[in-house]
């Protein structure tokens, strides 16, 4: 049974100014998505607006709107099975209403937290072939505030200007979401001439770029090799941008994974001069891309390098590789080839050489086969996820998230349970435009 809310007052926001408080002439509340609920409020006279938000337990969020006669706000970072109380500040009109329950195979799925993080919320790629695929959003107490499902596994986010979510679905492709769960743009999954794969990143004209295989034939035999396209859904237009076989040999830029597979790439990243950076999986290697896409501006590690590592700092079956200032590298260093752990790992660049300059792993140790992540936040610390269950591919588990400072102190940790696999952790400032409130409540 759930239980009745105790009404909450909130602190109104007092106005610096004379202007008269916004008289409400009429709301209405509807479910508009997963985990969210859209408030249409008509004002007498055109105003801003705030609206606030929460449980009797917290957090208080709100949400702010530009000045106005009509309003559409919608209330995002939602708890399931919780009983909620707005207020529109300012004014006498306040509601209250109730979230309903995760989907089950969602639920069976539990997020553990330990911890203070500095971000407030994590994007979780989550695959279980039996239940949820697909990508869920926890809260810093690995709370579900938001998910969205495909159809098989979720290969790779981004987010464009306008807030929207862009998601790869391995069978369906590239799928743009808005926060209410709306889909405004689709690019279909073409497997026979561009499928697509492992990734999908915005650029600052406001196009996507994603990863897709190439295929030839090489004596007489289909190779896959790489190529990244650029997708300008207002525009409807894809052209391919780059191809591994214009700008590497089959012959002498393979590893010893080379099969039906040339390269795997498996992460895109714009770099701090708009060069674009290319993970290599089968490579061992992370290439930087001229932001002309005319040329390979180095190879960092594994077969045949411009940028050479002491053997002793070698990366192997590695993800997420970005260049986070000009010369810093961080990426994912699987060691698949090592098989003993896995690690985040930083790079600074020199003249045709780099060194490791920062490194963490877990105690106790966790080896992951494959997937994975870690992403530098703005505020220097690195979020680090370890994307395997216990066994799988001999990976040792646990499925997890760390939230680490640069001299490796543990500020948050995150426990999954429940799927085959997490590719991926993300982190996200806002769902959408809710921000908590920091004032204490009377």
């Amino acid at each position: 049974m759930r239980r009745l809310l105790v009404p909450l007052l909130f602190v109104a926001c007092t106005s610096v100014t004379d202007a008269p408080s916004p008289i409400v002439q009429a709301t209405d509340l509807i479910e508009a998505g997963p985990l969210v609920r859209a408030l249409k409020v008509e004002l007498q006279s055109p105003a801003p607006l705030t609206v606030r938000y929460g449980t009797a337990a917290g957090p208080d969020l709100e949400v702010r709107s530009a000045q106005a006669l009509a309003h559409d706000i919608l209330l995002s970072r939602l708890r399931a099975e919780r009983a909620y109380r707005y207020d529109v500040v300012g004014t006498s009109h306040s509601g209250s209403f109730e979230t309903g329950p995760l989907p089950s195979d969602l639920a069976r799925m539990t997020f553990a937290a330990s911890g203070n993080p500095t971000m407030p919320l994590v994007l979780l790629h989550l695959y279980d072939p039996e239940g949820f695929k697909g990508y869920a959003i926890v809260d810093g107490g690995g709370q579900v505030v938001w998910f969205w499902r495909t159809r098989d596994f979720p290969f790779g986010m981004t987010r464009r200007q306008n807030g929207n979510f862009v998601f790869m679905d391995k069978d369906r492709g590239l799928v743009e979401v808005t926060v209410a769960g709306d889909v405004l743009h689709e690019l279909p999954q073409d497997v026979a001439h561009r499928e697509m794969h492992h990734d999908v990143i915005s650029t600052p004209r406001n196009s996507l770029l994603f990863i897709a295989f190439d295929a030839r034939e090489v004596r007489g035999k289909r190779v896959k090799g790489e190529s990244i396209w650029e997708w300008s859904p207002e525009e409807g237009s894809t052209v391919k941008r780059w191809s591994s076989w214009e700008h590497l040999s089959v012959v002498r830029d393979r590893g010893t994974r080379f099969g039906t597979e040339w390269l795997h790439a498996n992460s895109l990243a714009i770099g701090p001069r708009s060069n674009v950076l290319l993970s290599v999986h089968y490579l061992n290697q992370i290439i930087s891309i001229s932001p002309n896409w005319l040329a390979i501006e180095w190879r960092l590690g594994g077969v045949n390098p411009t940028m050479g590592i002491d053997e002793r700092e070698q990366f192997f079956g590695q993800h997420t590789a970005r260049e986070i200032s000009p010369g810093r590298v961080v990426l994912f260093d699987n060691r698949l080839e090592k098989g003993d752990y896995s690690r985040a790992l930083e790079f600074e660049l020199g003249l045709g050489t780099a060194h490791k300059v920062w490194e963490w792993r877990p105690k106790p140790d966790n080896f992951a086969f494959a997937v994975s992540s870690a992403r530098r936040l703005l505020n220097g610390n690195t979020l680090v996820a370890f994307g395997m269950s216990a066994g799988l591919n001999g990976s040792t588990g646990p499925t997890e998230v760390y939230e680490v400072s640069p001299s490796g102190e543990v500020l948050w940790r995150l426990i999954v349970t429940g799927p085959r696999v997490m590719y991926r952790a993300e982190p996200i400032a806002s769902i959408g435009a809710e921000k908590e409130v920091v004032e204490s409540r009377r």
